[in-house]
Parts: C-alpha cells; sequence; structure tokens
C-alpha cells in the first residue's frame, strides 16, 4: 500500500491533500535572463581559470565549455566567437577590480587610500584574473581584430582608472602632477610586470618588495603621502 493510500485508508485526508500538493506542483523555472547571465558568468569564470593554468594559446572555446560544465551549443550561444569571450573577460575582471578598488576607498581616507594604492594595484594585478587579462593582451598581438577591440576597451579603462586617482587625490588636497597620466602609467606597467615575474619566478615574496620600492617613489612624487594619516 503506497503512502497516500494508506493516510487516505485512515482518514487523515488533509496530510493526503499537503503530500498531493507538494507531489504535483511543478518545478519553477528561472527566468530565461537570469540562467543566461549565471552562463554567462560560469564561462568567463572558467575562461580565467583556463588562461591562468594553460596560457591564451591552449585555452579553447572547447575546454572553456568543459571547465564550466557548459554545452557547446550555450556557449557558441553567449559567445560566437573565441575574440567575444576574451573581450568579455577583460571587461568582467575590470568590473570586479573596480568593487575592489571602491571597497578600499570606503575603508581608507583619501590620502591613505592614495598612500596604499600600489599595494592595492598589486593584490588586484596579481590575482589568477590580472594574469589571464595579461595573457590575453600578449595574445593580441598576433590577433588583429582582438588588438583593435581591446585597445579600444582598455583606453576606456585607463582613462576611468586614472579619474579615480585625480579625485582621489582632490579628496586629500593633493595637487595632481602635470604628468600625473604617466606616473599611473608606469605604476600599472610596472606592477604588471612584476606580477607576470612572480608567475615565471615563482617569488612572489621577493616581488613583494618592489611594491614597496614602488610606493617609495611615489611618495617621493608626491611628498604629501609622506604623512597618510593627515587628513
Amino acid at each position: 500500500m503506497t503512502g497516500l493510500a494508506a493516510l487516505a485508508r485512515s482518514g487523515d485526508t488533509d496530510k493526503v491533500s499537503a503530500m498531493d500538493t507538494t507531489l504535483t506542483k511543478p518545478r519553477l523555472r528561472r527566468p530565461q535572463a537570469e540562467r543566461s547571465a549565471d552562463t554567462r558568468a560560469k564561462l568567463i569564470e572558467a575562461a580565467i581559470t583556463s588562461l591562468h593554468r594553460l596560457g591564451y594559446g591552449a585555452t579553447s572555446v572547447t575546454i572553456v565549455a568543459e571547465e564550466a560544465g557548459v554545452s557547446r551549443g550555450a556557449m557558441t550561444h553567449q559567445f560566437p566567437a573565441k575574440t567575444d569571450l576574451m573581450l568579455a573577460v577583460v571587461n568582467a575582471v575590470y568590473r570586479k577590480d573596480s568593487d575592489h578598488y571602491r571597497r578600499a576607498m570606503a575603508a581608507l581616507s583619501p590620502r591613505a587610500w592614495m598612500h596604499e594604492l600600489p599595494s592595492t594595484m598589486w593584490a588586484t594585478i596579481s590575482q589568477p584574473s590580472g594574469i589571464a587579462v595579461m595573457e590575453i593582451m600578449l595574445a593580441s598581438r598576433s590577433d588583429p581584430e582582438l588588438a583593435i577591440k581591446l585597445r579600444e576597451m582598455q583606453s576606456r579603462i585607463d582613462v576611468e582608472a586614472h579619474n579615480w586617482v585625480i579625485e582621489r587625490h582632490a579628496a586629500a588636497g593633493i595637487t595632481e602632477r602635470p604628468d600625473g597620466e604617466a606616473i599611473h602609467r608606469v605604476m600599472v606597467a610596472a606592477i604588471r610586470g612584476l606580477a607576470l615575474e612572480a608567475v615565471f619566478m615563482d617569488n612572489r615574496a621577493e616581488v613583494e618588495k618592489s611594491i614597496a620600492v614602488l610606493a617609495e617613489v611615489l611618495r617621493h612624487l608626491y611628498p604629501a603621502l609622506q604623512n597618510p594619516s593627515e587628513d
């Protein structure tokens, strides 16, 4: 005798009704847009993992789909070409990094934020996601289509990132140097290079000493940063 039949025979119709409703209630599907966004996020995260672990050349759309647990058809629907996926990775990493910088802004005074900027940049750029972006940048040298689109995207990112620095300078009462944009570019390039060295040489602890040197250079360029607690 089944559980429902036994309950019915015992006269407990309320339980029968409740169980019947549970068994027959249709399973609600998430909205298509939500499922699509989830698939997209999985593919981007899988691409970052593959780029960091295998490099650009060995990161194929098939490997990314398998890593994400997504069908090849779903992969193609989200990203028709590898270039589309790589650009999505760069954009997603930038948005995630932006959130990291904003959290640091909220936690520190403007002057302390500037004082800690090299360390914050290092903590961000040296992550697997940062290495993945550099893999894409290096690969664009031999992919004209990717190079053109990536340069356009990166130019917008650079302008927005430098504007943050200008805003922090103003908030801290520090006058922006005429060569401020060049200084920012040097800092980003230096930290990217050190992140690649840390991966290649497996000497992260040693490289972090160089980040401290960059922080000291920044303090020499902006003497007001010598005393970050003075707001």
